[in-house]
């Protein structure tokens, strides 16, 4: 029963420091992560709770094969890199600091490093059982080394937060920004897309996504443009916030459920650059469904008149390369799980049901 105890009470502590510090990045991850720029080396969600699941299990394994032997020498090393492991979801989405998260988790990879040289000389099988927690956490390294390096302004988001709540505590929030309004009600779309599908893409995402953009370019030089001039001059966590604004109005505003035959100009125009709408719709289908992670995929015209399907991650946009925007499919995970998980594929053969042809081709500009 000791022996067993020795294995059992350090693997549920992993798995109880988990879920403590999964409840502390649940906000994060809904409002904040989805807009950094991220390594398109990043995993899907899915794959985080699996990997550390895996990973504490061996973790607790390994502590737990020195403690059944009674040799406790190396107990308060695997402790405080526990701890140290529990501060990263502190600082990295608590504290939504990825400099300080970057910190933390480079002292978290000499302490695994140290406890794998300590534990070798003890018992090699403990110290083999924390080589995959150090391969992942040398992946993690380089995936918040590549936010922190990509997302310059994130760094002064909860400061700039902190600061607009405190300047406006007895006023209205400042509000440059305001949501869209919907062209159809919340349930015009069913049972392609359910009301709950918009209640959380449009009034929940992409709200978050408005208020973010509202705190976030007070005293930046964007201040007072126009949201596309903000997308087009701005970086960082304004960038990627107001992209996701423009970038969601016109995929909410592409919608309809009363779609109408395709324009004849721009059928043509399709027609004369993919060589029939089938072939169209057949090449954009295999974009957004070959598209890896989070992101966009849309049909442009270019400045010769021309018209190119683009594909783009996270929150990345045509009006950055001067492209005319004419629709687009919004990929991210949260447009489609709640009707219809994670196949991707549904989510497309409904949306193209969904599209406002009259839209598209009222966005053309005559070449």
């Amino acid at each position: 029963m000791k022996k067993t105890l020795s294995y059992l009470i350090p693997i549920m502590l992993c798995f109880a420091v988990g879920a403590l510090g999964s409840y502390l990045q649940t906000s994060a991850l809904a409002e904040w992560y989805p807009t950094l720029r991220r390594s398109s080396l990043t995993p899907p969600n899915i794959v985080f709770p699996i990997a550390w699941s895996v990973l504490y299990l061996l973790m607790g394994v390994s502590i737990g094969t020195l403690v059944s032997r009674g040799d406790m020498s190396v107990v308060r090393l695997w402790l405080f890199q526990l701890l140290v492991n529990f501060l990263w979801s502190v600082t990295f989405f608590a504290m939504r600091s990825p400099l300080a998260g970057l910190i933390t988790i480079l002292v978290l990879d000499v302490l695994v490093f140290a406890y794998i040289i300590y534990a070798a000389s003890r018992r090699p099988l403990a110290s083999w059982l924390f080589v995959p927690y150090l391969l992942w956490l040398i992946f993690a390294t380089y995936l918040n080394g590549y936010i922190y390096k990509n997302n310059h302004s994130t760094a002064h988001a909860v400061q700039a937060s902190t600061l607009v709540r405190q300047t406006t505590i007895n006023h209205d929030k400042v509000m440059n920004y305001s949501m869209p309004t919907l062209p159809y009600s919340a349930d015009a779309l069913v049972p392609l897309m359910s009301r709950e599908t918009i209640n959380y893409h449009y009034g929940k995402h992409l709200q978050t996504y408005v208020d973010n953009l509202n705190r976030l370019v007070v005293g930046s030089p964007c201040e007072g443009m126009t949201l596309e001039n903000v997308v087009k001059c701005a970086d960082g966590a304004l960038f990627n916030n107001a992209a996701q604004v423009w970038n969601h109005t016109l995929f909410f505003d592409g919608l309809t459920p009363l779609q109408q035959p395709m324009p004849k100009r721009l059928q043509s125009a399709i027609e004369r650059d993919f060589g029939s709408v089938d072939n169209f719709k057949e090449q954009f289908t295999q974009a957004a469904t070959s598209l890896f992670g989070s992101g966009w995929v849309w049909l442009v015209q270019n400045n010769d008149g021309g018209l190119a399907i683009v594909s783009t991650s996270n929150a990345g946009t045509p009006l950055r390369d001067e492209k005319n925007p004419l629709l687009t499919l919004d990929v991210w995970e949260h447009a489609y799980y709640i009707d219809h998980r994670n196949r991707r594929i549904d989510f497309i053969q409904d949306w193209w049901k969904l599209v406002d042809w009259d839209k598209a081709d009222a966005r053309m500009k005559h070449s």
